[in-house]
């Protein structure tokens, strides 16, 4: 009689399953045409409620089937999953934007008409003069500045001459007359030969000095006439074209250097306390199809009153030149790692009426055959394909993952091999 009874209890419960099915997918999809979202979320919980009641009602059955003597066969075929201590990395994913350290737009130092040397895309070197404006006579002036000095080095020169002259005369006289040799006159005539002589020297230097003095602000002026590129890179753009009047603060051409760049992203505040200098992030470039591997560089100090969010920069090199400024770049930064984590995918994470998170293990393994044992597990961070297990599983604990969805507790199973 018993082995009767069970089949009908559970056609019983298939038949007012189906009934209680067709009238709440008439009320679902009221619910979905209303958009009702308080609605959908209160049928899931129903749903979720009565799959886990389900599931104890079919546990029972097996388990009085075993206390029968009925031994129920394996159900279907499941795979495994050993737990092992695996590292665990949590990623932060935020959009940000490729800049260059250098990216300047070269002025003129000197007003003029403008001769530029370069074009747009070449390559230009350090100090290399990019372009010159006239120097409206400057050299010419420079050029007689150096005739000046050189004339009045000459003087300088038979100053010195004389001097010399005066010099020998007054030490004759002066041994001489320490010898009262000679007379006092003549002794006097010489020393005051000797230090005219000298102030004439020391006017002279002091011409000397005030010509070259003159010479080099004329050069001064004359270099500033030069534009050269303030460090190595590229000219990106020619903003001001040969033959154009030019004067301090004209743009002339947009250079940028390719050699370092840079990811500029805004963190939201509430990583701040994860988020530090050298801490590892991957950069995606969706248009190059590359991940870059970086460590954050500067970590800002100002949070943003209208977006609630800090600065953060990455270098990262040009790769070849590819990598170029006001690429769209996604940044992965790593705000949490554990090396020693238990982890398994998402799906195969499961939660009752009561909203306890559990798996299914596969115990009481011989060969291909094993019980499907349900256990609950706490949850830590979450990754795009792993969640990291505090609670409930343990190195070794064999997981079933395909398979699992349908299992309930004590179900025999078979393992694929």
């Amino acid at each position: 009689m018993k082995k009767f009874l069970i089949p009908l209890i559970i056609l019983a419960g298939l038949t007012a399953c189906k009934k209680e099915t067709e009238s709440t997918d008439v009320k679902l999809e009221t619910l979905i045409k209303n958009k009702d979202v308080k609605g959908l979320q209160a049928y899931k919980e129903r749903q979720k409620y009565k799959v886990d009641s389900l599931n104890q009602v079919m546990a029972g059955i097996d388990a009085n089937l075993n206390k029968m003597g009925v031994s129920a066969a394996a159900s279907g075929v499941v795979s495994v999953l050993k737990m092992a201590p695996t590292n665990f990395v949590h990623n932060v994913e935020i959009q940000g934007n490729v800049t260059t350290d250098q990216d300047v737009k070269v002025q003129p130092q000197f007003s003029g008409t403008l001769s530029l040397f370069v074009k747009k895309g070449q390559n230009v070197k350090r100090g290399q003069i990019i372009g010159r404006v006239s120097d409206g006579g400057l050299n010419d002036q420079y050029k007689q500045a150096q005739i000046s000095v050189t004339t009045m080095q000459a003087q300088l020169q038979q100053v010195r001459s004389s001097a010399e002259l005066a010099k020998i005369s007054y030490q004759k006289q002066s041994s001489l007359w320490a010898k009262k040799i000679g007379s006092e006159m003549q002794y006097l005539q010489a020393k005051a030969n000797y230090d005219g002589a000298m102030k004439q020297v020391a006017a002279a230097q002091s011409q000397v000095a005030a010509t070259q003095k003159a010479a080099d602000a004329v050069r001064t002026n004359l270099a500033r006439t030069a534009i050269t590129a303030p460090f190595s890179g590229v000219i990106d753009e020619v903003i001001t074209q040969n033959g154009q009047v030019v004067s301090p603060g004209t743009e002339i051409v947009k250079l940028i250097s390719l050699g370092t760049m840079r990811v500029e992203a805004d963190v939201p505040e509430t990583y701040l306390a994860k988020v530090r200098p050298g801490t590892s992030v991957k950069i995606f470039i969706p248009t190059l199809n590359q991940t870059i591997s970086s460590s954050i560089r500067l970590v800002g100090n100002y949070i943003n009153p209208e977006n609630r969010t800090f600065k953060i920069e990455i270098p990262v090199s040009s790769k070849g030149g590819l990598i170029k400024p006001n690429l769209m770049a996604q940044v992965k930064i790593e705000d949490y790692v554990n090396p020693n984590a238990m982890q398994i995918p998402a799906q195969y994470i499961y939660e009752d009426a009561a909203h306890r998170t559990y798996v299914f293990i596969a115990q009481n393994i011989k060969g291909e055959n094993a019980v499907a044992r349900k256990v609950f597990v706490g949850q830590g961070e979450k990754s795009e394909n792993a969640v990291e297990i505090t609670t409930g599983l343990k190195a070794g604990d064999v997981v079933i993952t395909d398979g699992s969805k349908n299992l309930v507790e004590g179900q025999k199973v078979k393992i694929a091999l």
